[in-house]
Protein backbone atom coordinates (compact mmCIF):
# COMPACT_ATOMS: atom_id res chain seq x y z
CA UNK A 1 0.00 0.00 0.00
CA UNK A 2 2.50 2.86 0.91
CA UNK A 3 4.66 1.77 -2.50
CA UNK A 4 1.11 2.65 -4.64
CA UNK A 5 0.79 5.74 -2.52
CA UNK A 6 4.42 6.78 -2.62
CA UNK A 7 3.94 6.00 -6.54
CA UNK A 8 0.46 8.21 -7.03
CA UNK A 9 2.39 10.77 -5.36
CA UNK A 10 5.56 10.39 -7.83
CA UNK A 11 2.79 10.29 -10.84
CA UNK A 12 0.71 13.41 -9.44
CA UNK A 13 3.87 15.34 -8.95
CA UNK A 14 5.71 15.08 -12.12
CA UNK A 15 2.35 16.01 -13.65
CA UNK A 16 1.94 19.04 -11.81
CA UNK A 17 5.93 20.36 -12.19
CA UNK A 18 5.46 19.62 -16.08
CA UNK A 19 2.36 21.87 -16.22
CA UNK A 20 4.05 24.83 -14.36
CA UNK A 21 6.77 24.67 -17.28
CA UNK A 22 3.89 25.65 -19.81
CA UNK A 23 2.35 27.65 -18.37
CA UNK A 24 2.73 31.60 -19.84
CA UNK A 25 3.12 34.60 -17.22
CA UNK A 26 1.75 37.52 -18.60
CA UNK A 27 3.72 40.63 -19.86
CA UNK A 28 2.69 43.68 -17.37
CA UNK A 29 2.41 46.76 -18.77
CA UNK A 30 2.66 49.50 -16.49
CA UNK A 31 3.04 52.92 -17.32
CA UNK A 32 5.51 53.94 -14.43
CA UNK A 33 7.71 51.22 -15.42
CA UNK A 34 8.19 51.93 -19.04
CA UNK A 35 8.43 55.79 -18.84
CA UNK A 36 5.18 56.49 -20.75
CA UNK A 37 3.27 58.64 -17.64
CA UNK A 38 2.45 62.27 -17.36
CA UNK A 39 2.48 63.84 -14.13
CA UNK A 40 -0.98 65.40 -12.80
CA UNK A 41 -0.95 69.26 -12.07
CA UNK A 42 -1.51 70.02 -8.22
CA UNK A 43 -2.72 73.30 -9.08
CA UNK A 44 -6.45 73.88 -8.29
CA UNK A 45 -8.79 74.16 -11.59
CA UNK A 46 -9.50 77.34 -12.83
CA UNK A 47 -6.93 78.83 -9.73
CA UNK A 48 -3.73 81.53 -10.74
CA UNK A 49 -0.75 80.79 -9.12
CA UNK A 50 0.98 83.83 -6.90
CA UNK A 51 4.97 83.12 -6.81
CA UNK A 52 6.50 85.07 -3.33
CA UNK A 53 9.26 86.45 -1.36
CA UNK A 54 11.50 83.63 0.35
CA UNK A 55 10.05 81.15 -2.54
CA UNK A 56 6.31 81.44 -1.02
CA UNK A 57 3.43 80.62 -3.32
CA UNK A 58 -0.03 80.31 -3.07
CA UNK A 59 -3.22 79.96 -5.26
CA UNK A 60 -6.28 82.27 -6.03
CA UNK A 61 -9.82 80.94 -7.52
CA UNK A 62 -11.89 83.68 -8.15
CA UNK A 63 -15.56 83.11 -7.06
CA UNK A 64 -19.07 84.95 -7.20
CA UNK A 65 -17.57 86.76 -10.40
CA UNK A 66 -14.40 88.30 -8.83
CA UNK A 67 -16.78 89.16 -5.72
CA UNK A 68 -14.44 86.33 -3.48
CA UNK A 69 -11.31 85.08 -3.55
CA UNK A 70 -10.33 81.39 -2.69
CA UNK A 71 -6.99 81.13 -1.08
CA UNK A 72 -5.31 77.85 -1.28
CA UNK A 73 -1.74 77.27 0.14
CA UNK A 74 0.22 73.97 0.96
CA UNK A 75 -1.76 73.52 4.01
CA UNK A 76 -4.77 75.12 4.05
CA UNK A 77 -7.76 76.87 1.86
CA UNK A 78 -10.39 79.33 3.26
CA UNK A 79 -12.64 82.54 1.56
CA UNK A 80 -12.32 85.76 1.41
CA UNK A 81 -14.97 88.56 0.61
CA UNK A 82 -14.12 91.78 -1.62
CA UNK A 83 -14.01 95.06 0.32
CA UNK A 84 -16.57 97.61 -0.44
CA UNK A 85 -14.42 100.36 -0.33
CA UNK A 86 -12.00 98.70 -3.58
CA UNK A 87 -12.26 96.76 -6.07
CA UNK A 88 -8.54 94.94 -5.19
CA UNK A 89 -9.01 94.03 -1.64
CA UNK A 90 -10.15 91.00 -0.02
CA UNK A 91 -10.65 90.20 3.28
CA UNK A 92 -12.43 88.23 6.56
CA UNK A 93 -11.71 88.47 10.13
CA UNK A 94 -8.15 88.08 10.12
CA UNK A 95 -6.80 88.31 6.26
CA UNK A 96 -6.58 90.70 3.57
CA UNK A 97 -5.62 90.26 -0.05
CA UNK A 98 -4.31 93.00 -1.93
CA UNK A 99 -4.03 92.47 -5.63
CA UNK A 100 -1.95 95.00 -7.06
CA UNK A 101 -0.28 94.85 -10.25
CA UNK A 102 2.43 93.57 -10.31
CA UNK A 103 2.91 93.16 -6.66
CA UNK A 104 0.51 90.94 -4.38
CA UNK A 105 0.70 91.06 -0.80
CA UNK A 106 -1.56 89.18 1.95
CA UNK A 107 -1.84 90.24 5.20
CA UNK A 108 -2.58 87.93 8.18
CA UNK A 109 -3.87 90.39 11.24
CA UNK A 110 -0.76 93.08 11.23
CA UNK A 111 1.87 90.98 9.77
CA UNK A 112 2.60 90.86 6.13
CA UNK A 113 2.98 87.20 5.98
CA UNK A 114 3.42 87.09 1.90
CA UNK A 115 5.00 89.89 -0.55
CA UNK A 116 6.19 90.59 -3.52
CA UNK A 117 4.34 87.86 -4.98
CA UNK A 118 3.77 87.78 -8.84
CA UNK A 119 1.48 86.38 -11.00
CA UNK A 120 2.92 83.19 -12.83
CA UNK A 121 1.90 81.30 -15.81
CA UNK A 122 0.63 77.61 -15.01
CA UNK A 123 2.08 74.83 -17.72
Amino acid sequence: MKKMVKKITLVITSGLLVSCGSMKIPEVNLPMFNGDYRELSTAPKDASLYQCEKNKQFYVKALEGGKEMWLVFPDREFGLKQAEASKNIYNNDTTTLEINDPETNIKEGDVLTYQKCRLQKLK
